[in-house]
Parts: structure tokens; sequence; C-alpha cells
């Protein structure tokens, strides 16, 4: 939401110095899109979940056309869209304020678009909605990759080539569009190429892997011996990439399950169309039926419970205390910047998060940062950790710099402490910590 208010205020969201800092990992035409919809005067998330709602429900719509392509059956088509709701990221991701559904939307079409045309050259059509998903999000790839790898294997070599140049014809001039067009004079190139790649760490590949393993490991043996039994090229592409993408994507530091959404698709399609193509062939498929089980029970893993009404009042208590307290746009920073925008305070940092980790990688310094909460800059700090008592030095590192947190330390104290939503915790004992300026001496 910040990025989306600081676009539409024409505040240089991708600015070259660190003196404020959006973090920006979306793609552009999500913030330039779905900001759209956010009211300056009273932002909320509202709009945003709709349109995510949307864009997860026509993934699923898309599951089961799918389905019905591959089995001829209107009870697996019907069947389908059920069982990727039924997934836990599914549901609790497709109604937050994410890029990841209308992404997820627009990549998925472009691979069904492919897939119906596959015999033909139509199945450049495919590209533009390729194109707009990865600069919706710049992660849901597995379906360009199949579909060239596809036209590889079956040696049209030509089409091939044609649709890998299109990709990349239409990604450059889209790229350089926004570079020095939409964003000229910004550091468009740095955020959206460099944030991506410099969060990636072998500890959270090693996390991916066990993802894999506990989520996908018994519904992709029997994806593999339906893929055996009836073989399909562009399918088996799909399902190779998207586990590879996901666990790739996974490995950066903030990401979650929902990064597998792809794998989830295909599981979602094959499992059922297994399923009613044993019943044709008159089995009884108490195999199938045992690993759909499995699979959905798995799925559940790593999702928070639905939100209750003491949610709803905490999260409206906290917004209260700062309109009480606090000026309308004065600055604040916080590690969840929406909620200091919903109370009408700024936010000039909406990337603590990433702009912390990159400090820690020496990419970004966090001089800028650290001088400013020096210089008591910001009204109030609102953080979901008590810095007086936090041991954990992988939650003191989380959000703060050993500079920033010192610069706290001694200018800030705490003033107030609020409970949190349930669902946005990370920690049963997190809550939110209001830091505010000490007095002058």
């Amino acid at each position: 939401m910040a990025e989306m208010i600081h676009i539409r205020q024409g505040v240089p969201t991708y600015a070259s110095s660190t003196a404020r800092y959006d973090d920006a990992t979306y793609g552009p035409l999500y913030y330039l899109l779905a900001g759209r919809l956010v009211d300056l005067r009273a932002p909320s998330y509202v709009p945003l979940r709709l349109l995510s709602a949307l864009g997860i429900l026509g993934c699923a719509g898309g599951c089961g056309l799918l389905a019905f392509w591959l089995s001829d059956s209107y009870h697996a088509a019907l069947l389908t869209p059920l069982v990727f709701l039924s997934y836990g990221m599914v549901s609790t991701q497709g109604i937050q304020s994410l890029s990841d559904s209308v992404a997820l939307l627009l990549a998925f079409w472009g691979f069904l678009v492919a897939y119906r045309f596959q015999r033909s050259g139509a199945v450049l059509l495919a590209v533009p909605l390729m194109i707009l998903s990865f600069y919706y999000k710049p992660h849901y790839v597995a379906g360009p990759i199949a579909v060239f790898c596809f036209l590889f294997s079956e040696k049209r070599y030509r089409l091939a080539v044609k649709f890998a140049g299109l990709l990349m014809l239409s990604g450059v001039a889209l790229f350089a569009f926004f570079q020095w067009v939409i964003f000229s004079g910004q550091a468009f190139w740095r955020h959206f190429l460099l944030t991506q790649s410099s969060l990636l760490s072998w500890q959270r590949f090693e996390k991916a892997l066990f993802v894999v393993c506990v989520m996908f490991l018994f519904p992709l043996i029997f994806e593999i011996e339906y893929l055996r039994t009836n073989p399909n090229k562009m399918i088996s592409f799909y399902l190779f990439f998207g586990l590879v993408v996901g666990a790739v994507t996974y490995s950066k530091d903030g990401s979650g399950v929902h990064y597998f959404f792809e794998s989830v698709i295909l599981i979602s399609t094959l499992i059922p169309v297994l399923l009613f193509k044993q019943i044709t062939s008159q089995r009884i498929p108490i195999h199938v039926v045992l690993v759909l089980a499995i699979m959905l029970l798995a799925g559940q893993w790593s999702t928070k419970a639905p939100p209750q009404r003491v949610d709803f009042d905490r999260h409206n208590a906290m917004q209260a205390f700062l309109r009480q307290n606090f000026p309308p746009h004065s600055e604040a920073l916080g590690a969840s910047p929406g909620d200091l925008l919903q109370a009408g305070l700024d936010a000039p940092f909406s990337g603590l998060f990433t702009l912390v980790q990159l400090a820690h990688r020496g990419i970004l310094s966090d001089r800028d940062l650290a001088a400013q909460i020096a210089n008591r800059r910001f009204s109030a700090i609102v953080l979901p950790l008590d810095l007086s008592h936090e041991q954990d030095p992988y939650w003191l590192n989380f959000y703060l710099t050993p500079a920033t947190r010192e610069a706290i330390e001694q200018r800030y104290t705490r003033r107030d402490i609020l409970d949190m939503p349930t669902p946005v915790k990370q920690r049963a004992q997190d809550r939110y910590y209001v830091y505010v300026p000490k007095p002058n001496n």
C-alpha cells in the first residue's frame, strides 16, 4: 500500500538513495494498476483483497478448464477447483492484498492459451499474458519456460525461437518503458533486478526442499505415474519447472509457501483427473483417494487461523491509539507501514525488512536510516518486538541493523504496548511496541 500511495503522490518510489526507501519488490504493474483502487484519503485493503480474491477464483476456474481438457470429464472439472481452493495457502493468500493472485492468474491463463494452441502458431498469443504477469510480480515464470522447452523438444525450432524472441523483445520493451518513461530518473532497474536476487540464501533453499517433501512428495509420485501412462510433454515440463522455480524463489528471505502456487495448480488438477480416469476404467481408486486426503491434509501446513472478532478489535484499537496520539501526516517508522498509513500517518520507509536485509549483506547502507532515527525524525516507531528484552538474534536483526537498533535505544523510549491481531503475528509473543522520541535534554 505504501508504494501505491507514494506513486499516486508523485514520490520517487524507485529512488536511488536510501534517505527514504520503498521496498517495491512486486512488479510495477501491481503498484500502478491496483493502486488506482486505493483511496488516498482513507486507505483500505478491502479493494485489494477483492481483486486478489477474483484472481484466485480465476485460477480455480482455469484448473477446472485444464482438468476438462485432460479428462473430458465434467466431474473432474468441478472437483478440481474445490481441491485447489481447499489448500490453506490458496484460501489464505487468495484474499490478502498481495500481487500473487493476479500475477498467477495471468501466468496460468497464458499457459492455458499456449496449451490449447500448442499445435499452431497461435501459441504466441500466450506471450502478452505471460509478460503482464512478470511485470505484475516477477515470479511465475514456469509456464513460459515449459512452453519453450516443449516447442524445442518437439523440434519446432523456428516457433520456439519466435516464442522466446517475442518474450524477450516485449519484456525488454516494457522494462525500458518503465525505466526511462514511467519512472524516469529513478533506479527502477536496481529495485526490480537486484533486490530479488540479493535476498536468496542456501538456508532458505534447504527449507524449500523440506516444503517440497512435506507438501508435494506423495501426490508428485502419483502425478509422475499418471504422466508416464498418459504422456504429456507440456504438462510434464510445467510440473518440473513449477517445482524448480518454487524452490528457488522460496529461497528468498521473506518468502512463503504460496511461492509454490504453480505446483499446487498442477497437483490440484492432475490428481482429480487421475481419480476419474480410474473410476471410468471401472477400477476402485482407493489409493488415489488416499493420496488426495494426504495432500489436502499437508496443504493446511503453515497456514494461520482466520481472524476472530477480537482480532478486528485489536486492529481498531491500534488504529485509534495512533490517531489519538499522533497528528495527521506525522512521519512514522514501522515493520507494517500499511497500518501507519491507515492511521493517517506518513511512512517514508515502506521496505524496512528489505532495506535491513540488504544492509546486512552489504548491498545497501543503513547509514541514512540510522541518522534519521538518531535525529528523532519519526514521531513514532512501531515494532513487533521489545528491544530491551528480546534475546533472539534472528528477530533482533529481522527489521533492524545494529546501528538502527542502537539509535532507537539511545533516542527513543517505549511508550505503549498494544495487542496484535493473531493472523499477523509471526510469534505468539508478538505485540505492537510503540517507541517515541525521548525529550530533549
